[in-house]
């Protein structure tokens, strides 16, 4: 996912120079959002519906001929659009039905509508898409139509803002060395200026604690860099606070080394945050606190939790909604998923488990489905694996929760895949993609 400036055609899964958007969670693989040409094996048609698999935009010059047999007939007058022509060849020139093209004022697509490689007048292509909006900025190479953006890479080089379907505005600020920025508190007040923005981590470790209030912001790992977020200097704090109303989406990024017992990692209060492909471990605190009616959205990501604390922490009227995730508490008295009267997690195709005395989910409103836990958990078609083994992952007590073979086996067939679920796991390896089909739980897909 190419995510580093310069910021080219395209960029991860995680882009927004905004031809792009919408679901498919990812997404993401969160790298380059260019796309790919796809030209027509013949200059006409006589196919009245729109060709799917031609979307580029690509100048192709209409033919008023066909290889397969006559053009459909009309008597409209010359350059009649939509009428009795249709589809592949909707203008009538000349008694027959053409195909759109640039080069005839008779058969140039009129208003917002744009001429696509197979002869229809469609909403847009990949190579122009002017007409799709803040709200609905990426168009669908499939049907050529303006969608809201569902990964980064559908956003140039700024991200999607997930929750919304929107490219984030702004800046887009890169950080590291020979970057735009040294660190990642100065990006984040270049950015702010500027009432929110996009910020491209490239590869290091960033020891730093940073509050984002009130505005939009995303934090990218630059495409294939290793990113790690610590906190171990200066009196105690979150590596990273949410607050004030503002939306954040971290993609990539490890957020690991917090020292302090009393703050977590990650805290959300009265605010929005989206969490994708990261891991968030060994930490002395609380993984991630959610309080005061915040969201956390979680995707494909590993949390691994302290003795005596719960990984994730639900409080105060805040919801959180985990998807294709492996969350392991640890020892004593450790919760992997703890709330409180007023806040509701939901669980999807993930794995929830503890190494400790308090049962792996302590909440109230609470509902799970192909989720694979220590115990049953409250929903559908979840599955029970009784005490954890940690050789069912690479490390446990680090937070890798990438599968060994016996883990593999363990956790195969336990999660669903259904449209909107992501279409790559935390290493950006591709999921089935195809609704209804069986696979491992858990962010670590394993083809």
């Amino acid at each position: 996912m190419a995510r580093g400036l310069p910021w080219s055609t395209s960029l991860f899964l995680l882009c927004c120079g905004c031809p792009n958007p919408l679901p498919s969670l990812d997404d993401g693989d969160g790298s380059s959002g260019s796309s790919t040409t796809i030209s027509e094996a013949s200059t006409s048609s006589t196919t009245l519906e729109p060709d799917s698999t031609s979307s580029t935009g690509a100048d192709e010059t209409t033919s008023h001929s066909s290889t397969t047999g006559p053009l459909p007939s009309c008597d409209e007058p010359d350059g009649t659009f939509g009428e009795t022509c249709t589809g592949n060849t909707p203008f009538c020139v000349g008694g027959e039905c053409m195909r759109c093209s640039s080069d005839d004022p008779l058969t140039t697509c009129g208003g917002s509508l744009v001429c696509a490689p197979n002869g229809a007048c469609v909403e847009c292509t990949t190579e122009e898409d002017g007409g799709c909006t803040v709200d609905s900025p990426y168009c669908d190479p499939i049907t050529n139509t303006c969608i809201p953006c569902s990964e980064h890479e559908h956003c140039g080089p700024a991200a999607c803002n997930l929750f919304t379907g929107a490219c984030v505005e702004g800046m887009v600020v890169t950080v590291g060395v020979g970057q735009m920025q040294p660190n990642l508190t100065s990006a984040l007040t270049a950015v702010s200026a500027g009432g929110g923005g996009t910020i491209i981590v490239s590869e290091g470790t960033y020891n730093e604690a940073l509050v984002v209030n009130g505005i939009i912001v995303a934090f990218l790992a630059a495409d294939g860099d290793a990113v790690e977020w610590q906190r171990t200097m200066g009196a105690g704090a979150p590596q990273l606070r949410v607050t004030g109303g503002a939306t954040v989406l971290v993609d990539e990024i490890d957020l690991r080394s917090n020292g302090s017992l009393a703050d977590p990692a990650i805290r959300v209060d009265g605010a929005m945050l989206w969490i994708d492909r990261s891991t968030i471990a060994q930490n002395t605190g609380v993984a991630v606190r959610a309080e005061t009616s915040a969201e956390l959205m979680m995707r494909n990501s590993f949390i691994g939790g302290a003795i005596d604390l719960p990984a994730l922490n639900n409080l105060t009227g805040s919801s959180m909604a985990i998807q294709y995730s492996t969350v392991g508490a640890a020892l004593g008295a450790s919760n992997a998923i703890l709330c409180d009267a007023g806040s509701d997690v939901t669980v999807s195709d993930s794995i929830i488990l503890t190494r400790g005395t308090e049962p792996e989910v302590d909440c109230a409103m609470f509902t799970a489905d192909h989720t694979a836990a220590n115990t049953v958990l409250a929903g559908t078609d979840n599955s029970e694996v009784m005490a954890t083994m940690t050789s069912w992952f690479t490390s446990y007590a680090t937070g890798d929760f990438h599968l060994s073979g016996s883990g593999q086996s363990t956790f195969q067939n336990v999660a669903q895949w259904d449209d909107g679920d992501p279409s790559v796991d935390i290493d950006g390896e591709s999921r089935s993609g195809v609704e209804g089909t069986p696979e491992r739980a858990g962010a670590d897909f394993i083809p």
